[in-house]
């Protein structure tokens, strides 16, 4: 009795070890297997959409799948400092760079459109696209 209690103790330890990693791997992560992230780079400060605007500098950006109404979330450190809402916009192929297109207002760079690296998708700012 004594061997089999030990057995089934050394086999649940064992078990806990191979699978506890890959536990703490996906739970540690803040990334959803639903979004879409790449990071991008602003040269320049700029205006999203809504107003916010973006000092320069690299940001981390989100942007969900699936859904009718994306919102595109930029972080840095692991915190969110600026959301807008897009329009998802089907590319003929996938992007071989990352390409911020802007437009001039005043003292301002409004983007309108992002075509990450790599995406078969850019991100269109503009209200026109929705």
């Amino acid at each position: 009795m004594k061997m089999q209690g030990r057995i089934l103790f050394v086999t649940s330890v064992a078990t806990l070890l191979v699978t506890a990693p890959g536990a703490f791997a996906r739970g540690g992560s803040m990334h959803k297997s639903s979004d879409r992230a790449t990071n991008v780079t602003f040269a320049t400060t700029v205006k999203l959409r809504n107003g916010a605007t973006l000092p320069a500098g690299t940001y981390r950006m989100e942007v969900p799948e699936n859904t009718q109404t994306p919102t595109v979330t930029f972080s840095q450190d692991s915190k969110v400092v600026a959301t807008s809402p897009v329009s998802v916009v089907t590319e003929p192929k996938k992007n071989p760079t990352t390409e911020i297109d802007t437009t001039k207002n005043g003292d301002a760079e409004n983007v309108t459109l992002i075509r990450p690296s790599g995406w078969k998708e850019a991100l269109q700012f503009t209200s026109g696209g929705q």
